[in-house]
């Protein structure tokens, strides 16, 4: 699926359009959880969703298999969602949390684990001295921030995660909006866990199609794992940037909105 410029849902025609075929059979949702789900903050642990949204996923659990795909590690990814049901990815697809059924982890982390602590120990001195650079701590990875950042300061950060990637080569540069992610260098990521999540759900009988709702640069891999012929990728960003979804929505009042009339299709309203 080659990058282009989604197409805006700002139409009610194509919204429309695009629930009814959302609305029956098989499906299964992911959805990204920074700048989709909760608004984008300058600081990781401010993120949160409201009760309005938590409710909301509570209730697409109840319908249809509902994941939740974040880069944040599952601990705390499970304290800011809290939405029985919903099935819970951490750390790019590193980490999966069926409902019921225990933490599956990608193998292969115990090189990547065995050298977290130095890396953290290593970033944190190279940056204590750059104001608006944050050094975020994982379970199985470690994010540099500089969203608060100063120009000189951005590409201090920048050079430093350049210099420490090729000290630590069981880790893997991943790039977001303003952050740069050490993470194990292992085959996974957001659009194989998306893979995974369909074939867990495929389990229990039919093959679902998938809807996947997303923001940032990390969310375009699992837009490429799609089908285009029976999934649906949203992008949410204003305005629409290049990607492999083929819709797209403005901002997370919006994915709310489109939420809560997917909920009314697949209980038998119309859209």
């Amino acid at each position: 699926m080659h990058p282009a410029l989604p197409r805006s849902l700002d139409s009610a025609a194509d919204q429309a359009a695009l629930l009814v075929r959302l609305g029956t059979g098989p499906l299964l949702i992911g959805l990204d959880f920074d700048g989709t789900l909760a608004p984008i903050v300058d600081r990781p642990e401010g993120a949160g969703i409201d009760d309005a949204m938590r409710s909301r996923l509570t209730a697409l659990a109840a319908l249809v298999p509902t994941a939740v795909v974040s880069g944040r590690d599952l601990d705390d990814l499970g304290r800011r969602v809290a939405a029985p049901g919903a099935i819970l990815v951490g750390s790019h697809g590193i980490e999966i949390a069926y409902p019921g059924d225990g933490v599956e982890r990608a193998p292969g982390l115990e090189r990547s684990d065995a050298a977290l602590g130095a890396l953290i120990r290593d970033l944190r001195a190279a940056t204590a001295d750059l104001s608006g650079v944050l050094v975020e701590p994982k379970r199985h990875s470690v994010a540099v921030h500089w969203r608060l950042a100063g120009p000189a300061e951005e590409a201090a950060a920048e050079r430093i995660v350049e210099e420490a990637s090729g000290s630590f080569p069981a880790f893997r540069i991943g790039r977001g909006k303003k952050v740069a992610e050490f993470r194990p260098a292992i085959e996974r990521d957001k659009g194989s866990a998306v893979g995974l999540l369909r074939d867990h759900a495929a389990a229990g009988g039919g093959v679902p199609s998938v809807l996947y709702i997303g923001d940032d640069v990390t969310d375009e891999d699992a837009f490429r794992a799609l089908d285009p012929d029976r999934d649906t990728g949203i992008l949410v960003a204003t305005p629409p940037r290049h990607s492999a979804a083929g819709w797209c929505l403005a901002d997370t009042a919006a994915v709310a909105d489109f939420l809560d009339r997917l909920i009314e299709v697949r209980c038998g309203l119309s859209p």
